[in-house]
């Protein structure tokens, strides 16, 4: 199943690319994580590794990603390396007059969950991923980069 999040952001793709790749600035904008870290940093960025640190629903995660996909100023593509969803996330930049386009776009195979009503399914991970959208949305228009 594919959950897709645009917003429309008053800043350069410059500095919405920066944020969105300077990967220990996560927990800034992300309510559920602690810490985020390269642990394989590759030169080009394909094939880099990282982990998060998150608390999710009480329970203490680290969740290990693999850069599959790199086009700067574009396009940053990870595969999540937890079973038995290996979800694929494509965060994307897209530049217009004065503002920029931001997609969070969530590939997820959704295993034992595939026999949930899709828009219960929906409204769940809506509940998780919203906000994450908004404070990073708000944290790049705070910081002045229009």
């Amino acid at each position: 199943m594919i959950f897709e999040y645009y917003s429309d952001v008053k800043c350069t793709k410059e500095a919405a690319w920066k944020l969105i790749t300077e990967i220990d600035r996560r927990p800034d904008w992300v309510p559920f994580m602690e810490k985020c870290y390269f642990t394989d940093f590759k030169e080009g960025w394909v094939g880099s590794k990282y982990q998060e640190k998150e608390i999710f629903l009480g329970i203490p995660l680290n969740i290990n990603y693999e850069v599959i996909e790199y086009h700067p100023f574009k396009k940053l593509r990870s595969r999540c390396l937890m079973p038995p969803f290996y979800p694929k996330v494509d965060v994307t930049v897209e530049a217009f007059d004065g503002y920029c386009k931001c997609g969070l776009i969530i590939d997820v195979k959704l295993g034992p969950f595939a026999l949930m009503p899709k828009s219960i399914l929906k409204s769940q991970v809506d509940n998780l991923i919203k906000p994450l959208v908004n404070n990073f949305n708000s944290l790049l228009e705070k910081e002045n980069i229009a």
